[in-house]
């Protein structure tokens, strides 16, 4: 397993929220750059942490090597590169609070190797993938407050296991290769789905509980009945503690469009009292982006 460093600018929430890396191959003279070349020796398995704003904010666990790959959308920033590059799908996990590495810039200074992503005072160096000294990339993990990476490692296979689905069901022309990855981690409730998610919900409607970590990004109209578009729409999702996205993915809860939960008569009288489903904390009206998926679901998945 060997660590990296990517300094992501403006591109970060596209990566990031993608779960991929992207460079161009070459400088717009058409003259090779080693970060480039860098793509080309990450591996399954490698750690990957992101750099952006200031401090590492995300932790990733590379699941594909680099192919060659057009350009994919990476807003403004992305028109100073050519179109023809190297992308390696990474699977990213936010940090609650970002990590600053030049806490541990006297190690850092022990073991880099030429061409560090620091310079002697801790000031970044203007490239974009950088390899780290494996005891480096070890305490900056440790600092950055991830414990292990064994369960990234099992969300990663996971996730490449979608990947693979995905590839065989979205094979035609209209689908890229960014949009398959993209749709196989919403399959999940991950990735650029569920960002979009919270973005509209930032709570379990019923719990309470606002760690993002701690809950299930679920689809309201369910992924097999749902078009690519609406599969990746924020407004078709809720972010649900597990116990409630189990009932509510089985047509066991919905919601009414202000926000009240409705339990089926199927929830017998003692899941109801463990579980606390009469307590809810936020019965806030839905928007009317989200009210239409709610019907469906109250008319089609909902088990009275």
């Amino acid at each position: 397993m060997a660590y990296w460093r990517v300094n992501q600018g403006q591109t970060w929430r596209y990566e990031v929220l993608g779960g991929f890396l992207w460079s161009p191959k070459r400088n717009r003279d058409g003259r090779r750059n080693v970060s480039y070349d860098l793509m080309t020796v990450v591996r399954a398995g490698d750690v990957v942490v992101s750099y952006f704003a200031g401090a590492v904010g995300a932790v990733g666990v590379v699941l594909e090597e680099a192919v060659s790959s057009a350009k994919p959308d990476l807003g403004a920033a992305g028109g100073r590169w050519d179109d023809d590059g190297w992308e390696v799908v990474v699977h990213f996990e936010r940090l609650p609070v970002p990590c600053d590495p030049r806490s541990l810039l006297d190690l850092y200074l022990q073991t880099r190797e030429v061409g560090g992503p620091m310079n002697d005072r801790g000031q970044v160096s203007q490239s974009y993938l950088f390899a780290l000294a494996p005891a480096f990339g070890e305490a900056l993990r440790v600092a950055c407050g991830v414990d292990g990476l064994d369960e990234a490692a099992r969300t990663a296979a996971g996730a490449r296991d979608l990947l693979d689905d995905a590839d065989a069901i979205l094979r035609d022309a209209l689908h890229t290769r960014t949009e398959r990855r993209q749709l196989a981690l919403a399959r999940v409730g991950q990735g650029l789905f569920k960002a979009r998610v919270a973005e509209l919900e930032g709570r379990c409607r019923l719990t309470g509980v606002d760690q993002r970590d701690r809950l299930v990004a679920s689809h309201v109209k369910p992924w097999r009945e749902a078009t690519d578009h609406e599969r990746l729409d924020g407004a078709n999702g809720l972010l649900l503690s597990p116990h409630v996205d189990h009932l509510f993915d089985r047509g066991l809860l919905t919601f009414k469009d202000d926000g009240r939960v409705v339990l089926s008569s199927r929830v017998s009288t003692s899941v109801v009292e463990r579980w606390h489903l009469g307590a809810q904390v936020d019965a806030r009206p839905f928007r009317r982006s989200q009210r239409r998926y709610l019907e469906y679901h109250r008319d089609v998945r909902f088990v009275p």
